[in-house]
């Protein structure tokens, strides 16, 4: 008979099926300037912390990248799977992972605290450090489990003990290293005061614990001799003296800095922790030699033009618009840390905003070289911050092209507001994008604070105009005067078109027809979380319109106030099934909520599902509902605050299985190993079938070899079948009742 999980999930997904919307995990194919982009939908990156973990348990540090996305503290993880050899940079995405990972606002990082050979996750809580330890298992998958709410630390180790929250700021990122070379974590952080680094000692051996005991004493209260303010290091500050003695900074100075990152590492090989430290007030980092010992750190030297230190080469130094903070990891898997440096702050470098130096070094010293300013970054769309998604024919050859607004890309000092266009030069069915200016329209040129796009006729004249909703929460019309069936042509743009200013800016319009009078009207997402409707009340040729309501159908999709305040960032996507109107929404907190539209106006919309297929791909999300692929069916662009876009298609072999439940069935259903050669493990726990296939589609949709499951664990060959990316879908039938499940495989 069947066993209850496996009923369960049978019930859970018919229950769930009316909420979705038809649509999962796929790709297209992107070039940019002829290349074709190894990850195209991988969500951008902006402000990040980047880790070293092994996400598919095949022996290779992958990476992890925790981004900030913007300027609220809610962050997402994106994975990278290394699928290189070693000394070689190939990665593939893995965006189906990042909901493995908790919720994390501030930073994150990862790496192995209880020396079990896992990355485990420690991140930003309220001032102070959380610990998740990684139990994952090539059946469970990647999963984490709370083990320390927040890391305490004994402030009075000579006398009675003073156990307190080991305090962190939410701005900066601690520093962790075994400082002591004992064998676990110790932890460096600037003080509360913000001058003075504090170091605390894991007491896990010391006690004869294991490396997890978490366990930590402030073993200095001035770690290194050194404090440092506005972007300057003093050194032979607080000379050593017992803890009680040590001098603490003023409690009623005023100029201290808010946060900073330390990363610690060995830099010329003496066993002692050296530091790079960043800050919220600078613009670059500084190196900080300890040339003291074990037991008393002293720093000796620093400098601001690091990497270029200490082997004086002529590498780029580390130099961004604000808050530069650098990470000590193995990006190539040739077994050596390398140096990725990333800002940390809002308004800095966003296109460009992952600089990643290899270590050259033959010895157990280090030697950064300068590679490139997008690692990661050049293989996805990256449009810099936030990104909204629009599908309209811009050469009018019958194929739907993608047009993408942004907040801004990171130019010299500030953020420019623009509109990149990617052709299709595919097929109707098999579309494929291809990037033609990053400046579309000259919108650049406008000096706009933002720039959210809609598309429709609005005039009557047979082609396509554009309308931009911008921060200031007015409505920009770029007019098409080329004509029916000719390729667009915006030379004409009209600054606050329509005369009005919305209630709550900032401005996400969308031009669609919603009292079904034959004119476009204007439902304009704003930044409250509501949408103002504003009706066409002009004539076809000659749009005007009237503001009916700032709430339209009762919709708010403000966050959580204790994130986001009172902001929402609502962007709306209304769309016909039929007869019926439906809306989906994007919002700040990354989710897609989910509507029915009444037949009369003034009524509330009907609530479908406050997170629709359970997705969130980074806050602020964005949403353009269109058929692509020529089929008859809507596909998804999905779009957030970090710049890039992922692609949810009705040809998905994944139709039908929501992210959620996917992760669920998941535990119970692993293919291993994960990146393959020549062959799969498949290993069923927990659940009793009667016939079982697994069928491999490639990224295309078209079946290239089938398989039948005969036992819960089995191997499978794979010699004949090509490299590249593949969607096994395993299929268990018990009493005439199928479950299905699709799961991303790379081929070697």
């Amino acid at each position: 008979m069947l066993k209850p999980v496996f009923l369960f999930f049978l019930a859970l997904l018919a229950n769930t099926a009316s909420a979705q919307l038809l649509v999962a995990r796929d790709t297209i194919t992107v070039r940019e300037n002829g290349y074709v982009l190894k990850m195209p939908w991988a969500n951008g990156i902006n402000y990040s912390n980047v880790s070293n973990i092994d996400l598919n348990f095949d022996g290779k540090k992958d990476l992890v990248v925790f981004d900030k996305i913007n300027q609220f503290s809610v962050g997402r993880f994106r994975c990278f799977i290394n699928t290189g050899p070693a000394g070689q940079i190939k990665y593939t995405v893995a965006p189906e992972l990042s909901y493995n990972f908790p919720s994390t606002a501030n930073w994150g990082v990862c790496l192995d605290y209880n020396c079990d050979g896992k990355e485990d996750l420690l991140c930003s809580v309220n001032g102070g450090i959380k610990v998740y330890k990684n139990i994952s298992t090539p059946t469970l998958g990647i999963s984490f489990a709370l083990e320390k709410a927040i890391i305490y630390s004994d402030f009075n180790p000579l006398g009675p003990a003073q156990v307190t929250p080991l305090y962190a700021s939410t701005i900066g990122v601690p520093g962790f290293a075994d400082i002591d070379a004992d064998g676990d974590i110790d932890i460096l952080t600037f003080s509360p005061g913000g001058f003075y680094i504090e170091y605390h000692k894991n007491m896990s051996v010391e006690k004869g614990y294991n490396c997890d005991s978490l366990v930590y004493q402030l073993q200095d209260a001035c770690w290194g001799k050194v404090t440092e303010q506005s972007c300057l290091v003093a050194m032979n500050q607080c000379p050593l003296k017992p803890i009680k003695d040590q001098f603490f900074p003023p409690t009623g100075k005023q100029d201290r800095h808010a946060g900073s990152c330390l990363m610690c590492l060995d830099a010329n090989g003496d066993n002692l922790q050296d530091l790079v430290m960043g800050d919220i007030a600078c613009n670059t980092v500084q190196f900080a030699s300890n040339t003291g010992s074990i037991t008393n750190a002293v720093i000796s030297d620093t400098t601001k033009l690091y990497p270029n230190y200490p082997n004086k080469s002529s590498t780029l130094q580390i130099k961004m618009n604000n808050f530069p903070c650098t990470y000590y990891v193995d990006c190539d898997g040739d077994g050596k840390k390398d140096l990725v440096a990333t800002p940390n702050a809002f308004g800095s470098e966003n296109t460009s905003s992952v600089w990643y130096y290899k270590n050259a070094s033959l010895t157990n010293t280090v030697n950064f070289q300068f590679v490139k300013k997008n690692f990661l970054q050049d293989e996805m769309i990256e449009v810099g911050q936030n990104s909204f998604p629009v599908i309209f024919d811009h050469n009018a050859d019958g194929k739907k092209d993608l047009l993408i607004g942004t907040y801004g890309y990171y130019n010299t000092t500030s953020l420019k507001a623009q509109l990149a266009l990617y052709e299709n030069v595919g097929t109707l069915s098999q579309p494929s994008f291809s990037l033609i200016t990053r400046d579309y329209a000259a919108v650049s040129t406008k000096s706009l604070n933002n720039v959210m796009p809609t598309v429709g006729d609005i005039d009557n004249d047979g082609d396509v105009d554009i309308c931009i909703g911008t921060s200031s929460g007015q409505i920009h019309w770029l007019v098409n005067t080329a004509g029916s069936g000719n390729v667009c042509n915006f030379s004409l743009f009209q600054a606050n078109s329509f005369s009005f200013t919305t209630l709550s800016a900032a401005a996400a319009p969308q031009l669609f027809d919603i009292d079904k009078d034959g004119k476009l009207d204007l439902m304009i997402g704003t930044k409250n979380g509501r949408i103002a409707y504003y009706k066409n009340v002009g004539t076809l040729s000659v749009p005007a319109y009237s503001l009916m309501t700032n709430f339209f159908g009762g919709v708010d999709v403000k966050g959580d106030i204790n994130l986001y305040g009172i902001d929402g960032y609502a962007v709306p996507y209304f769309f016909n099934e039929g007869v019926n109107t439906k809306l989906l929404v994007g919002n700040i907190s990354g989710t897609l909520a989910y509507y029915d539209v009444p037949a009369i106006l003034t009524n509330s919309c009907n609530l479908i599902s406050a997170n629709a297929n359970n997705l969130n791909e980074g806050g602020q999300s964005t949403v353009c509902f269109e058929d692509v692929n020529n089929d008859g069916k809507r596909d998804l662009f999905f779009g957030n605050g970090s710049g890039g876009l992922s692609f949810f298609s009705s040809l998905s072999p994944f139709v039908g299985i929501i992210e959620s439940d996917l992760i669920k069935l998941s535990e119970h259903i692993s293919l291993y190993p994960n990146p393959t050669d020549d062959q799969i493990n498949i290993h069923i726990n927990a659940l009793e079938f009667e016939t079982g296939k697994l069928v491999l589609y490639n990224t295309l949709g078209k079946q290239v070899l089938e398989l039948d499951i005969n036992s819960n664990s089995q191997t499978f060959l794979l010699n004949n079948i090509s490299k590249g990316i593949y969607f096994a879908k395993i299929s268990l039938t018990q009493h005439s009742q199928t479950n299905t499940i699709t799961k991303k495989i790379i081929i070697n």
